[in-house]
């Protein structure tokens, strides 16, 4: 992440309070769109020490989605998204979109139960890596185990979960910080790289998912100008990136699909401030 501890602190202010009231359509003479605000989460924890700028407890994430309906907002699938950009289906007057970031086992463990009570869906974006460590080994933790392949065709299945391709191992900082081409790597190489990288996952993905993966997550944010193209070019149409601000989706026009905005959502503030 590249944000400032302090605009992540008031994210979720920007997101579901004051954000909220600015998700109005076009006037006529304009282009038609909708302004949508996405919501970004890592880890939930019922571990007090756990709390942080990544981490809430699953208490305040359900509190989360019970102010965001409270407000008249939809969440909403990247399918609808697109449909909906691509001018073969509607959207919601107020749509908003969950999503998790990493795969940690307590989206499995928590936020797919609150996602079913309460009939919404959310996108789950897994790193293979970390996903096939734990579908391979018996180490079931919570607090810091990821879910396994099993476990995301269950979710997938019921509806409510969409699954994302995270990267399989490029969730790091060093020696490569995400997706960014490492300082000398050549252009063939690096693109020969990310590729191999990314279709690891996306076919363990479609496999336990039984459907073609359309959603791209860029870990940190981190990319370099030849990213975007080799991404696009393996299918993804739909991207996420970690820069803070409503998206603007607008009809006809595809690049509002790429690297859409969210904001990250913090320990230590309430739903509604």
């Amino acid at each position: 992440m590249v944000i400032h501890l302090k605009k992540r602190l008031i994210a979720i202010t920007a997101c579901i309070a004051i954000i909220l009231s600015v998700t109005v359509a076009a006037t006529q003479s304009a282009p038609e769109y909708i302004n949508m605000p996405v919501i970004l989460y890592h880890h939930l924890s019922n571990r007090q020490s756990d709390l942080g700028p990544y981490v809430i407890s699953p208490k305040q994430f359900e509190a989360d989605i019970d102010y965001i309906l409270s407000k008249g907002y939809t969440p909403i699938t990247t399918v609808q998204l697109e449909e909906y950009v691509t001018g073969n289906g509607k959207l919601p007057k107020k749509p908003i979109m969950i999503t998790f970031d990493d795969g940690h086992e307590s989206f499995y463990a928590y936020a797919f139960d609150i996602l079913k009570k309460h009939k919404i869906s959310a996108v789950l974006s897994v790193v293979g890596k970390y996903t096939d460590y734990y579908s391979e080994n018996i180490d079931y933790n919570v607090n810091y185990s990821n879910v396994t392949w099993e476990q995301i065709a269950e979710m997938s299945s019921s509806g409510f979960v969409e699954i994302g391709n995270h990267t399989y191992d490029m969730h790091s900082l060093s020696p490569r910080k995400g997706c960014k081409k490492m300082q000398g790597e050549s252009d063939a190489d690096y693109r020969k790289t990310l590729k191999s990288d990314i279709s690891k996952t996306q076919q363990k993905i479609n496999k336990y998912t039984a459907s073609n993966c359309k959603i791209f997550t860029y870990p940190f944010g981190a990319y370099s100008s030849q990213t975007t193209d080799v991404v696009g070019e393996m299918g993804f149409t739909i991207t996420f990136g970690c820069h803070e601000k409503v998206n603007r989706i607008t009809k006809s026009d595809l690049s509002c699909l790429k690297m859409i905005k969210r904001f990250n959502r913090p320990s230590g503030k309430t739903s509604y401030e």
